[in-house]
């Protein structure tokens, strides 16, 4: 670790998403400080923006000394090997979601690290966000009893302004299929909410209509080895007014049942009514510098500071994004063939 106290940060890409962590790092987290910024063509004026060194390449900031801990932002086509050079350069690794483009390169992430004795974690930033806990710790304290259903939704009216962002290598899925890219995050939280593993995924996809990447509604239906089931429901072909937010889950127990919106409210129903719980603050999805925005982002980003420090497994490690990928790649196989299609996973940690 350099510097007294600090884990220098390097962030590889220079679209939203690095910019985000970019101020994750360099304002919004304790214990860490933005050393530089590498790849993609606005990378220099990131590090411009911020003070920091600008690299010319992955290997020249691989080799930095002053980097105890890269945040991959890249797309994910080029994460597995990205990740597989910092591992032997010695850094700590953060990914952006989907972790990489199959469970094979996941499984190559995980050896790369754990032969390196880095750390490994996966961005999943609604496990570190308000509400979300909120309905965890419900659920953990044992409110709804067992969980035996969960319906994750993400109704979204038309794909959003990548020229906003000008990240548009997310319209090819080539680079990052669109049932991946949101259903990582619903796949992450429904095995955090069910507390076990899918064997099963059957998937249906579409698109209605000429605006937008293709195969951009999707159904899955997921069973899990202890007879839980889960459906996820994403969609960005929902017309006006829509349907709410682009994130709710309702979780249904043997005792009660919790509905979570990520970005608004928490319920528990249970006996004769609904009670709210927890209220999220609102924030704007799209602003990079968002301090409430950004609380979840920087509590995940102490967490593998804490991780690698003391040498635990971070909340969301690799073998954790390993199981999300084999649920969104099960569900890509099962769309495209129209068959069921098993997953068959070692069991992975329920914690955080």
């Amino acid at each position: 670790m350099t510097g007294v106290g600090a884990f220098g940060v390097g962030v590889l890409g220079s679209g939203f998403m690095g910019r985000t962590w970019s101020e994750v790092a360099a304002r919004h987290t304790p214990g860490t400080r933005l050393v530089g910024v590498a790849g993609g063509r606005r990378a220099a004026a990131l590090a411009a923006d911020y003070g920091v060194t600008s690299y010319g390449s992955l290997g020249e900031l691989a080799a930095d000394p002053a980097i105890d801990l890269v945040i991959v932002t890249t797309p994910p086509a080029g994460h597995h090997d990205q990740t597989v050079t910092l591992a032997r350069a010695g850094k700590h690794v953060l990914v952006e979601k989907p972790m990489a483009q199959s469970v094979a390169e996941c499984a190559g992430m995980v050896d790369a690290c754990e032969e390196a004795g880095v750390s490994l974690a996966v961005v999943s930033q609604h496990r570190f966000r308000a509400a979300p806990v909120a309905a965890k710790r419900l659920v953990d304290e044992g409110a709804i009893g067992r969980v035996c259903m969960v319906r994750a939704i993400g109704p979204e009216i038309g794909f959003w302004d990548t020229s906003v962002t000008q990240d548009e290598w997310k319209l090819d899925p080539a680079q990052q299929t669109t049932y991946a890219s949101w259903g990582a995050h619903a796949c992450d939280l429904v095995r955090w909410f069910v507390r076990d593993e899918p064997d099963l995924a059957f998937a249906l996809f579409h698109q209605y209509g000429p605006v937008g990447p293709p195969l951009r509604s999707a159904m899955a239906t997921y069973r899990f080895r202890g007879g839980a089931m889960a459906q996820v429901w994403m969609s960005y072909d929902i017309p006006a007014p829509g349907l709410g937010s682009g994130l709710q889950l309702q979780i249904v127990g043997t005792d009660g049942m919790v509905e979570l919106d990520a970005y608004g409210q928490v319920r528990l129903g249970r006996g004769e009514g609904w009670e709210v719980v927890f209220a999220q603050p609102p924030f704007d999805p799209l602003d990079p510098t968002s301090a409430p925005r950004l609380s979840a982002y920087a509590a995940e980003l102490s967490d593998l500071v804490g991780a690698a420090a003391q040498r635990r497994p971070p909340l969301v490690d690799g073998r954790q994004g390993l199981a999300t990928t084999a649920m969104l790649e099960a569900a890509e196989r099962s769309a495209r063939d129209a068959v069921a299609v098993p997953i068959s996973l070692a069991p992975v940690s329920g914690t955080g």
